[in-house]
């Protein structure tokens, strides 16, 4: 009896035992009639389709993609690699690849689709596929309530995803390593695993030199260990192809890698201006906020523990979690940033579903009571870094303080010509101390644009300033809330661990401890010899959205969080830790990082070299993945 992952059924068997299987999943190989004299029969591919809902010979089509940036459907490549197989009725048939992939379907796949949200640089949706018959339908923000609040989800318990979309090929201009993109349904709310449902877009990348020309993903990923990528944000997608070296040492050491848009985001159930007005329009925000505040790394954690599930589920059917014995799936998870966030939940409540963990600038403060402890520390490295831009450039004291007077005297606000709806006023150009997270590049980068703007709009009187010059402050402001409103929504709210605690714009709080900060703040004019200092890794309200302002506030003001972390368990973890962190991090505080590496049992910290910054793991790729493994 050889039992097959999407067919189970009994095969004839041989004279000589039963053959291994030649041909992939789900493919059953057959000794062919006749032993010609002792010598190897032909054998012949017995293809079992077990889906209702597709019939076996239906072309499985891609529409062109408008960008190859990302996720790029490659339907010249999958129409052009077929195979002969002798058919049961002795007749020849070609089969494609996607044919093939079909024929090998997960079980898991399902008929009603959800349709993703539209990315501008994305070429994948699920409208592409054939299997996906009904007409796409936008995804609504249901009312959740208070009553619904009241009951917190388990940890325990939680459902296997679904596949919405079979993994696809896409172009690899580089050719190095195949890519599959796949969508994954799972429940919004995880304790109410019925209720409305979400859509989840990952991309698989890995190597394909050993393997045979199918280039099929399933024995990749049962023959190499799984490293979950974890972003930064929250609210930024994940896209493979961000650091290309990256992916090209991990999978030297063995790896395959899966990224994932976590939910809310990219090409994932994405949550933009367009589905917040519905709310705003009925002056819903109560339900608006209460949808927004389950897009934290708590419900991350539990999308990808249902993909994790999903995906054992299938290649190792014989796991410990599915009743029987043998090896099921441990992620190894690298987490950048707010990854390394993602990264700590995790460890903190699946442990078991953890081979290993590596995080670069992502020691989230576990030991931190609330918000306003993490912003004093990251003021602090502010001041630092304020103090050391005024003293490379000192003219800059007075030309600052004069543009900001400007902007503030004459209520100027200039629309940047991105259209997003983002403007330059008095208050966002002082934000700018974003870019001294890259340290001096990142100074120079800001002292130029004050000269220019100084210029133009003090010194020549040029209102409102040249196009340039606003397109210039497009780049350099890169909080970029338009297209990610999670990360100002949320990015308080990643910091309110203890249950009972409400951010209240906490960087705003606390920034008005300090006369540097205090004035600009609260909108008041600097008087002479005053000197200001930008703002870095804070979102302040002057930055939010016009149509998340209202969410965005009754958000800040939400205390009944889920805990984030478990400070017992990483008091007794097991799970391997390494963890990279930088000196002069202006994002992660590396004094709190430290707390945090003596409250995570096993974790080691290893120091970056002088003058790494916070994305050093895109800058030194290289090194920074040598001294981390």
């Amino acid at each position: 009896m050889r039992v097959h992952l999407n067919s189970p059924r009994e095969e004839r068997p041989d004279k000589d035992g039963d053959k291994e299987d030649q041909h992939g999943e789900g493919c059953a190989v057959d000794k062919g009639m006749g032993d010609n004299g002792g010598k190897r029969g032909r054998y012949k591919v017995r293809w079992r389709w077990w889906r209702p809902t597709l019939a076996p010979n239906q072309p499985f089509t891609s529409s062109p993609s408008p960008s190859p940036q990302r996720s790029c459907l490659n339907s010249e490549y999958s129409s052009s690699i077929s195979i002969d197989s002798p058919s049961d009725d002795g007749g020849g048939s070609s089969q494609s690849e996607d044919e093939y992939q079909r024929k090998h379907s997960l079980s898991r796949l399902v008929t009603a689709p959800l349709s993703p949200d539209d990315d501008s640089d994305s070429g994948i949706s699920l409208s592409d596929s054939t299997e996906l018959e009904t007409k796409p339908v936008p995804l609504a923000m249901p009312y959740i309530g208070p009553a619904a609040e009241g009951a917190r989800p388990s940890w325990r318990n939680i459902q296997p995803a679904s596949i919405v979309q079979f993994p696809r090929p896409c172009v690899n201009p580089d050719e190095e390593f195949k890519i599959r993109t796949i969508h994954f349904r799972v429940p919004l709310e995880h304790h109410k695993p019925s209720g409305r449902q979400i859509n989840i877009h990952a991309e698989l990348i890995y190597d394909t030199h050993e393997r045979d020309w199918f280039d099929n993903w399933i024995p990749a990923c049962r023959d190499r260990p799984i490293l979950l990528f974890l972003c930064g944000g929250p609210g930024d997608k994940n896209p493979h192809d961000r650091s290309p070296e990256l992916n090209r040492i991990l999978i030297e050491k063995g790896y395959v890698i899966l990224y994932a848009d976590y939910r809310g985001t990219g090409q994932s159930s994405k949550i933009d201006g367009a589905g917040i007005n519905t709310y705003n329009a009925t002056g819903d925000f109560d339900g608006a906020a209460s949808y927004l505040s389950l897009f934290r790394q708590d419900n991350i954690v539990r999308d990808l523990e249902a993909v994790r599930l999903c995906l054992e589920e299938h290649l190792h059917p014989f796991s410990p979690t599915n009743g029987s014995g043998g090896e099921g799936i441990k992620w190894t998870l690298m987490g950048q940033s707010y990854g390394g966030w993602v990264a700590l939940t995790y460890l903190s409540f699946l442990p078991g579903s953890l081979a290993k963990v590596y995080l670069t600038a992502g020691l989230a403060p576990v030991m931190s009571r609330s918000p306003d402890e993490v912003y004093k520390a990251l003021y602090s490295g502010m001041n630092r870094s304020n103090q050391r831009y005024y003293q490379l450039y000192p003219e800059d004291e007075g030309l600052v303080r004069e543009v900001y007077n400007t902007l503030l005297s004459r209520g100027l606000a200039f629309e940047l010509p991105d259209g997003s709806g983002r403007k330059l006023t008095a208050q966002t150009f002082l934000t700018l101390g974003r870019k001294f997270i890259g340290g001096d590049p990142g100074l120079k980068a800001v002292h130029d644009f004050v000269g220019r703007l100084h210029t133009q709009l003090v010194r020549n009187s040029v209102i409102p300033p040249p196009q340039e010059v606003l397109k210039e402050f497009s780049k350099l402001e890169g909080f970029k809330l338009h297209s990610r409103p999670l990360y100002g929504v949320l990015h308080e709210a990643i910091y309110c661990n203890n249950g009972d605690t409400a951010s209240e714009w906490s960087a705003q709080r606390v920034g008005k401890r300090y006369k540097e900060y205090k004035g600009w703040l609260e909108g008041r004019h600097a008087p002479e010899g005053q000197k200001l200092y930008f703002s870095g890794e804070m979102v302040l309200p002057c930055l939010m959205p016009e149509e998340f302002k209202s969410v965005g506030d009754l958000v800040a003001r939400k205390r009944n969080w889920e805990p984030l972390y478990d400070l017992k368990k990483l008091k007794e973890n097991t799970v391997p830790v390494r963890a990279m962190a930088y000196q002069d991090d202006l994002a992660v505080d590396i004094e709190l990082s430290k707390k945090t590496v003596d409250a995570v049992k096993g974790c080691v910290m290893i120091m970056g070299k002088p003058g790494w910054n916070h994305g050093s793991l895109r800058n030194n790729t290289e090194e920074v993945i040598r001294m981390l493994f």
